[in-house]
């Protein structure tokens, strides 16, 4: 419905200037004429000047939607230095357009100092109109984030009422705990307990949070490749790293956001029979976090695995998330080669 009542507002607004401009054009010839005592006036206008009225009309309104829906993206990135000099050099090219016009169609007499001033506020009228329509668009834009945010945080808090952990991840874990105790014995069985803890109050009460340090999220993958690595033994042909560099405690970052591709890459990278591997690098800058996760690709053999479904749902839900709460602050590419797979973030954050 706003997309329909912002297209019925340009029509009538372009109406509105095209009346206005149109009612500008003198007429050629007026005559009047008495027929059986009713004076007739006759108004005839020159064919080159209504062309060359549409055709100004035709380049404001260029202009104008240039700006809105192509130039506003410099601005809208935060670009206002390449914004402001494309667009002055965008209305210089098209005012000159318009002279050549006038110049063609109605001789030199149109060029002159008072016409170029003339010209030139009108086509300062439309850019400072297309200004204000790029003003409100990205104001609209920003609240219907803001309006996602809410309701998705709304969403996230019955979920967690609902369920207050997640019945996937902690019936993993316990299945994990569940082989420890079948394998080793109960000092191995206490250190799974005491890492499961650790993770599970990480879900329960910071990832209620809007944002939390770097650090947190460090030390829960930490914890859970510690207790993923309690299901090997040394002598498995497996290969898994964390490597950090970096200032952690002081960065800001939505929790959980990494999370996802962790867990994603030992459930589909990792096979106890076959030489397989998670390599997971993490780096900040002064205004940059480079999350780099790298894993084999692992032929599941049992047929009900839920490969290209719990994934591929976890995946797209950490897509929107940044899209969302990092919006042109984030690059996330996805590759798949040489049998690897390969997750490269990379987030500017506040």
């Amino acid at each position: 419905m706003k997309r329909y009542i912002e297209i019925a507002l340009n029509i009538l607004f372009w109406l509105v200037c095209f009346y206005l401009i149109f009612s500008i054009i003198s007429p050629q010839n007026r005559e009047v004429e008495i027929i059986n005592g009713r004076e007739t006036v006759r108004i005839s206008y020159d064919h080159m000047s209504i062309l060359g009225t549409i055709v100004g009309f035709i380049l404001k309104m260029g202009l104008y939607y240039f700006n809105v829906y192509f130039l506003s993206k410099y601005f809208n990135k935060r670009q206002f230095r390449t914004y402001f000099i494309l667009l002055l050099l965008t209305t210089i090219i098209t005012i000159g357009i318009e002279l050549l016009k006038n110049l063609i169609i109605y001789g030199e007499e149109f060029v002159l100092f008072e016409t170029f001033i003339a010209t030139l506020w009108m086509y300062m009228f439309f850019v400072g109109i297309s200004f204000v329509h790029i003003i409100v668009l990205r104001w609209q834009k920003e609240e219907a984030l803001k309006q996602q945010l809410r309701e998705d945080k709304l969403a996230a808090e019955l979920q967690l009422l609902k369920s207050q952990i997640n019945p996937h991840f902690l019936f993993n874990a316990l299945n994990n705990l569940l082989s420890i105790a079948e394998k080793h014995k109960q000092s191995e069985v206490s250190k799974g307990i005491a890492q499961l803890s650790e993770l599970l109050r990480f879900l329960l009460h910071d990832t209620s949070e809007h944002l939390i340090a770097l650090s947190k999220e460090v030390e829960f993958i930490e914890n859970y490749i510690k207790l993923n690595k309690l299901k090997f033994d040394v002598n498995d042909p497996l290969s898994i790293s964390f490597k950090t560099k970096g200032q952690f405690d002081t960065i800001k970052i939505a929790p959980a956001i990494l999370i996802p591709f962790v867990e994603n890459a030992f459930k589909h990278g990792i096979d106890i029979y076959n030489t397989s591997f998670v390599d997971i690098q993490l780096t900040t800058n002064e205004k940059d976090i480079h999350f780099l996760c790298k894993n084999s690709l692992v032929e599941k053999k049992n047929p009900n695995s839920s490969i290209g479904k719990d994934s591929g749902i976890g995946l797209q839900n950490v897509k929107r998330r940044l899209a969302i709460l990092y919006p042109d602050k984030h690059q996330l590419r996805i590759t798949q080669h040489d049998n690897n797979y390969i997750v490269d973030l990379k987030l500017t954050y506040d």
